[in-house]
């Protein structure tokens, strides 16, 4: 049938659907059958084991007329210029020659070859483009990306092709050269194999786009005689592929600095929460199916085709300790939002000069809520920004966040105080005697000054001061340092700074350097334990026994 359309005719279908073999009435004139054969291909973060590609998947045959040698310096093949790209469901009057807006559906656009008819169903977040040309067959599918892995989803197409229901006299299945699509590179598999005295060859690509979060899946056939000139058609036309993106794909600037003050304390919130018990949400799947077809002409079979259906039958959704995060981290006033590529879904949380800071959320068995990520990691700063969580509109649904996180503690909080301009002479003497009077044991000055701010701090508490403990931050002056700030009672602040171990000069001294009135304040020495139980004593002031004076 040269020059002709693949499946024009009549033909009969047999089917063999869930292994069920279900016969058709007879014909005497054309007859066709179809095979279907199913099989799931679970999302990759389950425990779905598939072969790798090897001679143990490659049973002895070849493939015919494989070769990719095209002319570098010919010019794309001539024809329309294919454009899918509106957002809704665009269908023209029976009657309507604007053939054109037929197609304007999905955000991307091909150069289509001349002689090559298109055919879409579907819209933009799930459907196909079948092209249909001289004795050849296109089909491009593509539904949301939930994290399938392009060389996955072939290899689970290879499954299907070696089938017990497929049994086919020749069969050679095989890793392809990666194919150029756009501006990336597809994952290839070429198929050969032969049912009776018919054979027929394919290409099969997969790739995923993250400017719209979608997975593509195509497969070529063309009849044997025209292989070569098809696929050199096939190859152009998947070059001339471009994605155009959806308006939620966003690039966002990261912050410069993740532990800084404003980041430091997003940090703390995150270790003062834990995510309680979530339910395990169900993965998605993919299944896999191929289907065989034949086509009579003059009382004998004279093409054969296999179509490879790759299809979602489960789809993803956001996860709830993502979307626990976004509310808590909102609901304190921070700009948050979730982004999603290929399957994984995260938090971005904006500055006050517009940047961003990345979270990623912890492990199931580990503390806290998540971590920050730095400005180095590009690929957790671009994505498809999710839509926001619908209002509740019940108490219950409200209340739903807030069973996915439980409070360990407060977190801090970042101070810019003001030093006491002018001071209460009699409780700055009061308070440089009791600083005087005691000095530091050797057992507790021996990790540095985190522990002896919180001695101090507890000691104070115990007398009647109203302390706070304050660290630095990346970029403060006294970073990793802690020392403790009074509230003075005549208005402003009064910040000391901890004496040295073991140089018995008491345990402090009252300064005025202004680096010691910014910083990470910690009401308590149990809030601070809580969130760095590496460097924390959990000193409650009641408990305080009072050292020997020095």
């Amino acid at each position: 049938m040269r020059g002709g359309r693949p499946w024009e005719g009549v033909f009969v279908i047999l089917s063999i659907i869930s292994f069920l073999l279900i016969a058709a009435q007879a014909a005497d004139d054309d007859l066709g059958w179809e095979m279907d054969f199913d099989d799931p291909l679970h999302d990759p973060f389950q425990t779905f084991t598939i072969p790798e590609f090897g001679a143990e998947m490659t049973p002895p045959g070849k493939i015919l007329n494989s070769s990719r040698e095209t002319n570098a310096g010919a010019e794309p093949a001539g024809g329309q210029l294919l454009v899918i790209e509106d957002l809704s469901y665009m269908r023209p009057a029976s009657n309507s020659s604007e053939k054109e807006e037929r197609y304007r559906w999905a955000n991307f656009s091909i150069e289509l070859p001349e002689g090559w008819d298109p055919a879409l169903e579907g819209g933009r977040y799930e459907g196909n483009l079948t092209l249909e040309g001289a004795c050849a067959l296109v089909r491009i599918s593509w539904f949301e990306d939930s994290g399938i892995d392009p060389e996955s989803c072939l290899r689970q197409a290879v499954r299907a092709y070696r089938s017990e229901y497929l049994r086919f006299s020749v069969l050679t299945v095989e890793a392809g050269e990666p194919v150029a699509v756009g501006g990336q590179w597809a994952s290839s598999l070429n198929v050969y194999y032969k049912y009776g005295d018919q054979e027929a060859q394919k290409r099969l690509i997969a790739w995923s786009s993250p400017v719209s979060g979608r997975f593509f899946y195509a497969f070529f056939w063309s009849c044997p005689e025209a292989w070569e000139a098809n696929l050199e058609k096939f190859e152009l036309l998947f070059e001339s592929f471009r994605d155009e993106g959806f308006e939620r794909y966003v690039e966002l600037e990261p912050r410069p600095n993740t532990l800084d003050g404003w980041g430091l304390v997003l940090s703390e919130i995150l270790s003062s929460y834990r995510f309680a018990a979530v339910p395990t949400q169900p993965n998605p799947e993919v299944e896999v199916k191929v289907v065989m077809k034949s086509h009579r002409e003059g009382g004998r079979v004279n093409q054969l085709a296999s179509e490879e259906i790759v299809s979602p039958t489960r789809k993803g959704a956001v996860p709830l300790r993502e979307e626990a995060l976004q509310k808590l981290l909102r609901d304190r006033g921070y700009g948050v939002a979730i982004l999603q590529r290929g399957g994984a879904y995260w938090v971005v949380v904006q500055d006050p000069l517009g940047r961003w800071q990345a979270i990623s959320s912890v492990a199931r068995a580990e503390r806290g809520l998540g971590t920050l990520i730095g400005p180095g990691e590009a690929e957790w700063y671009r994505g498809l920004v999710v839509d926001g969580p619908k209002e509740a509109t019940s108490e219950d649904a409200k209340g739903s966040s807030d069973l996915v996180v439980e409070k360990n503690c407060e977190p801090p909080r970042e101070v810019h105080l003001k030093p006491a301009a002018e001071v209460n002479l009699t409780w700055i003497l009061g308070l440089r005697d009791l600083l005087d009077r005691y000095r530091y044991s050797q057992e507790e000055s021996e990790s540095g000054s985190f522990l002896r701010a919180q001695v101090l701090w507890a000691l104070l508490e115990r007398e009647g001061y109203d302390a706070w403990l304050v660290t630095g931050y990346q970029g403060h002056p006294l970073y990793q340092e802690m020392w403790v700030v009074l509230s003075h009672p005549g208005g402003g602040y009064v910040a000391v700074r901890l004496a040295a171990a073991g140089d018995g000069g008491g345990l402090g001294e009252i300064v005025s350097d202004v680096e010691r009135f910014d910083g990470i304040a910690y009401d308590t020495s149990l809030q601070y334990s809580c969130l760095h139980p590496d460097r924390g004593l959990s000193i409650d002031p009641g408990m305080v026994r009072t050292p020997a004076p020095g």
